[in-house]
């Protein structure tokens, strides 16, 4: 499996040992080839494409490219973070309405008080009933979702605390993420994110 890291919308980038060394070198370990690209265009060589925290708004071409590699099967992620930060939100879902698609990132926060008192903004989830950690999370709306929170997990503007969702778009799948901490160096040592990361990189989420 080939993951496309995608580097030209200002994201957070997979070599960045500080925050993504230990995500690196666990799906390098589980053989799947991972690489930052600075080229939009080259992305289409990846099985997989991750835009993890994208600043950079999608041009209108750029969004028609990804329109052609999901019609030729592959998988592409978005992840994001709390409250619209750096308007990356609004980046997300303008290029998801480009797509066709249905998914949606809210601008709000999901709080968990009750698994954590001390910081109700690192909730707890629930993936495949296995618990994960999803800190700083919008919540996520459209599509199936795949990741979602207990009864303690709650919208700050009341909306369902679902943390991601994916949906199969013109013959390939996007998937949307609420959060794109949840497979830093912190976060991928806690409960299973770590099998939560090796799935979304090998399309198996």
């Amino acid at each position: 499996m080939k993951v496309g890291w995608d580097a030209t919308h200002g994201e957070f980038l997979i070599n960045d040992h500080y925050y993504f060394s230990k995500l690196k070198s666990i799906a390098e370990s589980e053989g799947i080839q991972i690489e930052t690209v600075g080229s939009f265009s080259r992305l289409e060589k990846y099985d997989i494409i991750v835009f993890n925290y994208p600043e950079i708004r999608f041009k209108i071409r750029e969004a028609s490219r990804i329109r052609g590699w999901l019609r030729k099967g592959k998988t592409v992620v978005f992840a994001s973070y709390y409250n619209n930060l750096d308007n990356v939100t609004f980046i997300i879902n303008n290029v998801l309405k480009r797509l066709d698609s249905e998914l949606r990132i809210n601008n709000d926060v999901i709080i968990d008080e009750e698994f954590n008192k001390s910081d109700s903004m690192y909730p707890l989830a629930l993936w495949r009933n296995e618990k994960v950690l999803m800190p700083c999370c919008s919540s996520v709306s459209g599509g199936e979702a795949v990741i979602v929170g207990s009864d303690s997990s709650k919208s700050t503007k009341g909306f369902d605390a679902i943390f991601a969702s994916h949906e199969d778009v013109n013959g390939g799948e996007v998937v949307v993420i609420g959060t794109c901490v949840f497979w830093d160096n912190y976060s991928i040592d806690e409960f299973n994110n770590r099998d939560l990361a090796l799935a979304l990189l090998s399309g198996k989420v």
